[in-house]
């Protein structure tokens, strides 16, 4: 039996109550990652300013993960450039230890559209070290999450070109990323993700190769449902998926995951039965735990754990068995 995420028991850990420097209606859909410079979780949440309609991303601190020590009073990432003066939304953060950088992907909106953009730097708690990549896709484009290692000397990456998650390499991130690939994970029509698939966090290597959390979205007459489920790819071919949940592993189910709507940041055209999200779009290690951050109902930020031996070896067990869906 796959172990259950766990939620935090003081979820929601962060909510636009908490958000000081603009009136939020939304602090949600967290990136995060493990600050190798003061050992703290750092979240890279979502802020839907209420004034401009508008979002970017602030910045919160956790001890443990699970307890949020800070929010910063001042956005992390603002709209500098054109092709963000709509929004910052939605980011991944991924740590490269090869190059002791840190890469944020993210959906830079503009009147061209959400496009993926890029931003590297060696410190994740110093804006000012922020350096700017601009747009890496072409096209309509979200969801991206580089792997932490280079795959045969080349950096892998996840994209989500409508419906579904493709596999894409690059030489070097200043490079032009190539906006086709092998699609890996995708829609299954009657299924908890029978609209459309994109990854959730950067994946991380296991023993049973690269455990990637990703989310899927049944279609709007459906509800319009997000939910996360575990996908494991193998390690030297991550275009070899090895397992897929046949059930999320996290659903909609407490107040905080739902909402009747409307809220500003939604278009509840697209949610005619009220908003039943969880977005994962964080997963940090900690203390042989593995911790999910993600968006509860487009509003909050929630967190779970998971023992990362017990998931690992039970997902191993669940591949022997055979007792997995198919991706596509």
């Amino acid at each position: 039996m796959i172990p259950p995420l766990v939620r935090f028991p003081d979820n929601p850990i962060i909510s636009p109550k908490h958000i000081t420097f603009t009136r939020a209606t939304g602090a949600f859909n967290p990136g995060a990652v493990v600050c190798r410079r003061t050992g703290k979780v750092a979240i890279l949440m979502r802020v839907f300013e209420e004034a401009t309609g508008r979002s970017l991303l602030g910045m919160a601190l956790s001890t443990d993960g699970e307890h949020i020590d800070e929010v910063w009073d001042r956005p992390s990432i603002a709209r500098e450039e054109s092709y963000e003066e709509w929004g910052v939304e939605d980011c991944r953060v991924t740590y490269l230890a090869a190059d002791g950088l840190y890469a944020i992907t993210y959906a830079g909106y503009s009147a061209l559209g959400p496009r993926v953009c890029l931003i590297t730097t060696d410190d994740i708690l110093d804006p000012t070290r922020f350096r700017r990549h601009g747009p890496r896709l072409e096209g309509d484009n979200k969801n991206t999450v580089l792997f932490p290692e280079k795959i045969g000397g080349r950096y892998a990456f996840l994209h989500r070109p409508m419906p579904r998650a493709v596999l894409g390499f690059v030489d070097r991130l200043e490079d032009p990323w190539p906006t086709g690939g092998v699609p890996v994970l995708g829609p299954r029509p009657g299924t908890w993700r029978s609209s459309r698939v994109g990854g959730g966090s950067p994946p991380i290597k296991t023993a049973g190769g690269w455990l990637l959390p990703f989310h899927g979205a049944t279609e709007v007459a459906e509800g319009n449902v997000y939910s996360m489920g575990w996908c494991v790819l193998d390690e030297l071919d991550p275009s070899k998926v090895c397992y897929v949940s046949k059930a999320p592993a996290l659903a909609a189910e407490t107040s905080y995951e739902r909402s009747p709507g409307p809220v500003p940041q939604v278009d509840m055209r697209n949610f005619i039965h009220g908003i039943s999200v969880v977005f994962p779009e964080g997963m940090v290690e900690l203390g042989g735990d593995l911790l999910i951050y993600y968006g509860a109902a487009d509003i909050h930020v929630g967190g779970a754990r998971v023992n990362r031996s017990a998931l690992v070896d039970a997902l191993g067990d669940a591949i022997a068995r055979g007792d997995v869906d198919r991706p596509l």
